[in-house]
């Protein structure tokens, strides 16, 4: 699988907290993508984020691969198991460091994170960074924000339009780290069901607010899909997405990560 990640401080911040990873597991098997977004106006959000993906990688890194042997099922609940396990332990471990120093009391921070293994896709969130599934048809949110503003609109008191420009849109309800418990979505999908393939990005806010799922296709696809790409190719995508991020305000970090299947 061809993967990319970067990371920017954009135009208005002075510190990076946004945190990411891209990692090959269980000898090249699967595919490993996170991206974890420090809450923003809290203190020590970059070593939230910096924490939470640590933690979950190396969790992540303490299960060993599923077997030839393995059904389906078995397989689908083990890869579950562990990515829920490994959110629960970047909890404990944000929250921890929150307790017991006082400079870093109340820092949280989101985390989207992909495995890739078999032709298929098991992801989790907790908090507003995104997951999308970009074909040659379209780009769709696959995961589901967890803020005030989401929640305004699910209850019908937004419009989607209205809450592009909400002043409290960057307030997330759940996050990783706040406290004892953290409670995830998990999601899963065959990516067989794409035919030709596509693109699979994750991303914080700092992105997902200046673009749309129609300009983050045609920002993907500008370069035809079926044409025999490299890791070079997906690392110009990545770039474009936060070069124009950073062209519509840059008001927050930005980080990307496009992996192809």
């Amino acid at each position: 699988m061809l993967y990319y990640g970067n990371t920017d401080v954009g135009r208005q911040r002075q510190i990076n907290q946004d945190s990411f990873m891209t990692i090959p597991m269980w000898g090249g098997q699967a595919t490993l993508l996170v991206v974890c977004d420090g809450m923003g106006g809290h203190k020590s959000g970059d070593i939230a984020s910096k924490t939470a993906v640590e933690t979950f990688t190396h969790s992540m890194f303490s299960s060993e691969s599923p077997t030839d042997e393995d059904d389906e099922n078995t397989v689908d609940a083990y890869i579950k198991y562990y990515l829920v396990s490994s959110c629960d332990a970047a909890n404990k471990a944000v929250y921890k460091m929150s307790m017991e120093n006082p400079d870093n009391h109340g820092m949280g921070t989101t985390l989207v994170a992909a495995l890739i293994y078999k032709d298929k896709l098991f992801a989790v969130n907790i908090g507003d960074s995104r997951l999308y599934m970009i074909t040659k048809y379209s780009a769709i949110q696959i995961s589901r924000d967890h803020s005030f503003v989401q929640y305004l609109v699910d209850s019908g008191k937004l419009t989607e339009e209205e809450a592009k420009t909400y002043p409290r849109r960057n307030v997330i309800t759940r996050a990783i780290g706040v406290g004892e418990k953290a409670r995830v979505d998990y999601f899963i999908a065959d990516l067989k069901e794409w035919e030709g393939g596509g693109y699979i990005l994750l991303c914080s806010d700092g992105l997902s607010n200046y673009m749309d799922s129609d300009l983050l296709f045609k920002t993907v696809y500008e370069t035809d899909p079926a044409v025999e790409e490299t890791t070079e190719d997906i690392e110009k995508k990545v770039n474009k997405l936060i070069e124009i991020a950073n062209e519509r305000g840059g008001a927050d970090n930005i980080t990307a990560v496009i992996g192809k299947f």
